[in-house]
């Protein structure tokens, strides 16, 4: 009896337990207290000049992951311009709105088939309450479908899920149902946090009993920059200061590169933040050298969704 016990209690020691399952960083293979950053440039498929700036940031610079706006006038070219790069990180970011007052686009779904997405105008809305209000969760299910579907007609074999906007997430919760459901049927991550956990998924059980919720590719936190923080502190300041406390844990970085252009100048027009001169500015500090110092001075390591995906 007395060599059994110790035996017990080694194959105890093994099990997992209850509250102590392995964090997303482990899955990958790191430590709890390791710094992981993934490097996000949104909105790629926009425009011309985001395309080919994505594409510079990513394969010149230190940007390791982006995501397509199927709806955009420009998405297509995104999929001749990534045939010699294969390995690239692309997700589909879930597009529900339309923010500019001169570049329109219109769903990727056929307009009887998703009323509520479409205003007055003709085109998507400008904002996600008003996306909320008038797209039933069957519309929006539909119009992700289609956009993940639209993406894969044109060789992108995406790597995760997101969400234009936030749409998604400031929705009705029956969208991250579907959003979740999408990812798990495609067999790859829908970028969530553990807030959206707490106060959507958690909060209406019902709608996602389907879901093994431990066990989804949580991240720990997503950081983006402020219109405060771009008036106070400008990019370089803003995310010279986040490298420098970043903290432990899976980051995914929100970022916007293109070129400060006629094209991005148009775009943009009248609009303050997120605009030409803002994504130009992203795409100079993470083509920088400074950038690539800050990573290596903070031990700061670099994760992709494609190896979320993998696991």
């Amino acid at each position: 009896m007395k060599k059994i016990l110790p035996a017990l209690f080694l194959i105890f020691l093994t099990l997992p337990i209850h509250g102590q399952e392995k964090t997303l960083a482990e899955k990958l293979g790191y430590s709890k207290t390791d710094k992981l950053l993934i490097i996000h440039a949104d909105d790629i498929g926009l425009a011309h000049s985001e395309n080919v700036a994505t594409l510079a940031s990513m394969t010149e610079g230190i940007v390791n992951s982006t995501s397509i706006m199927m709806p955009c006038a420009w998405s297509t070219e995104v999929g001749e311009l990534i045939q010699n790069f294969p390995n690239l990180d692309v997700g589909v970011h879930i597009t529900l709105t339309n923010e500019w007052f001169n570049y329109k686009w219109r769903p990727v779904a056929s307009a009887e088939k998703v009323p509520g997405l479409i205003s007055e105008s003709g085109f998507m809305h400008f904002d996600c309450a008003t996306v909320s209000q008038n797209a039933t969760p069957e519309e929006v299910e539909t119009e992700m479908r289609a956009q993940i579907e639209a993406a894969l007609k044109i060789g992108i074999k995406p790597t995760h899920l997101d969400s234009h906007m936030g749409c998604v997430f400031y929705g009705r919760p029956e969208y991250v149902a579907s959003y979740l459901k999408l990812g798990q049927e495609y067999g790859i991550p829908a970028m969530i946090t553990p807030e959206i956990v707490e106060s959507i998924i958690k909060a209406n059980p019902s709608l996602f009993t389907e879901f093994d919720v431990d066990n989804l590719p949580i991240i720990t936190q997503i950081a983006s920059a402020s219109p405060q923080e771009y008036d106070e502190k400008g990019m370089e300041g803003y995310y010279t200061s986040l490298l420098n406390n970043l903290q432990p844990g899976i980051t995914a970085l929100l970022i916007h590169v293109a070129f400060d252009d006629a094209e991005m100048q148009a775009i943009t027009l009248r609009h303050p933040y997120w605009n030409s001169p803002w994504r130009q500015a992203d795409y100079d500090f993470f083509t920088s050298e400074k950038a690539k110092n800050l990573i290596e001075e903070n031990n700061i390591k670099l994760v992709t969704w494609r190896e979320i995906g993998a696991l």
